[in-house]
């Protein structure tokens, strides 16, 4: 049994300089979005230490803007969110050695059964709490009288590298698949947030 176990989880919005080098030489992908998709970050804390001892992030989650303002049936059309208030789950990795964190215990049943922290479900989870204020903090609304709320979060499941279970348990549903059937569609409606945006362009809370 590790003691990450008991460890606790946050996350932190961090600059591009902090996350861009692991994005590219350790994610599979191996490039961090164009920034004119408007990408920003969250890296993992696990006690409040947002690094590993060989210099790297416990965990990074990115997202941006998509580079489509249409989806037939999710977005961009009458009585849908506009392309302004979905958002992309770019990128997410978590580091090697919090992945391989495990230790068996029992279920219901007192059957013995393996666990693991779910670091991808719970980073992308504590994410999404944060991401609506966030969005509107990293680029704030042009025209502020229309919809600007984030509403809905994509994501583009790579079927090599994934196979959507950390999606499901952070809360996300299968939509469907991209064009050529390499990709998995993943998403998450989010509630309307408690705060409105105010002229300053600043979120805050409502008097």
């Amino acid at each position: 049994m590790n003691r990450t176990e008991c460890a606790t989880f946050s996350v932190q919005r961090v600059p591009e300089y902090f996350v861009r080098a692991t994005i590219e030489q350790h994610h599979y992908l191996h490039r961090y979005p164009d920034p004119r998709s408007l990408p920003f970050a969250y890296a993992l804390a696990v006690d409040g230490r947002l690094l590993h001892a060989d210099g790297r992030p416990l965990g990074i989650v990115v997202y941006k803007k998509l580079q489509h303002h249409k989806q037939t049936g999710l977005f961009g059309g009458s009585g849908q969110p506009t392309a302004w208030q979905v958002l992309d789950l770019a990128r997410v990795w978590v580091h090697p050695d919090l992945q391989s964190v495990s230790w068996t215990g029992l279920d219901r049943k007192r059957r013995p059964v393996r666990h693991t922290l779910n670091v991808f479900s719970r980073i992308v989870s504590l994410s999404l709490k944060a991401v609506q204020r966030d969005w509107l903090t990293h680029h704030p609304p042009v025209y502020p009288e229309l919809a600007y709320h984030v509403e809905l979060i994509l994501s583009y499941c790579d079927r090599e590298h994934h196979q959507g279970t950390g999606y499901r348990a952070a809360g996300f549903s299968l939509w469907g698949e991209t064009s050529d059937g390499t990709k998995d569609i993943y998403l998450r409606h989010l509630r309307p947030p408690t705060w409105i945006c105010q002229p300053s362009l600043i979120p805050g809370e409502q008097p």
